[in-house]
């Protein structure tokens, strides 16, 4: 192999690591400790977790009224307090044109669990290439690779 070729390899191997390990997001670890800490009262506390192996590549990135909270790799997490009230909290990915919306009306004192996961009709289209991912991207305003659930609430002492 001539240099340059050499020096081509090098430079895509290296551009294909960073763009697997890119996808491996923030575990939201810094911000565990959180749970031990007493909620204020005019707040909810979220936490909001990644489920499942699919899709492994791709960190869901994750706001809360415009602001970004995390980037979850698969297996990651994050705590943490907002204000009581009418939150949109939306999650979507670098690699979808689309993203998922939910509005959450969340009551002071209450403990919130979200789960992110894969959605499976973008799965499906993915298998088509871009082809696939813009015909369910142009017919789906709730899209996106991922999508936000809440799958427990509850009220400490209750």
């Amino acid at each position: 192999m001539h240099f340059p070729a050499r020096l081509m390899v090098l430079l895509c191997a290296s551009l294909l690591a960073g763009v697997l390990l890119s996808g491996c997001g923030t575990t939201g670890a810094e911000n565990a400790a959180l749970t031990d800490r007493p909620l204020p009262r005019s707040h909810a506390r979220l936490k909001i977790y990644r489920e499942g192996v699919l899709g492994a590549a791709v960190p869901a990135r994750v706001t809360i009224d415009g602001r970004e909270v995390a980037s979850l790799g698969v297996g990651g997490s994050t705590v943490l307090d907002v204000p009581a009230g009418s939150r949109t909290i939306v999650v979507d990915s670098w690699s979808h044109p689309n993203a998922y919306k939910l509005t959450l009306s969340a009551k002071p004192g209450t403990f919130y669990t979200l789960e992110v996961s894969l959605r499976s009709e973008a799965v499906v289209a993915g298998m088509f290439g871009l082809v696939g991912m813009m015909v369910e991207a142009s017919s789906n305003e709730n899209g996106g690779n991922f999508q936000i659930r809440v799958v427990d609430s509850a009220r400490p002492g209750r």
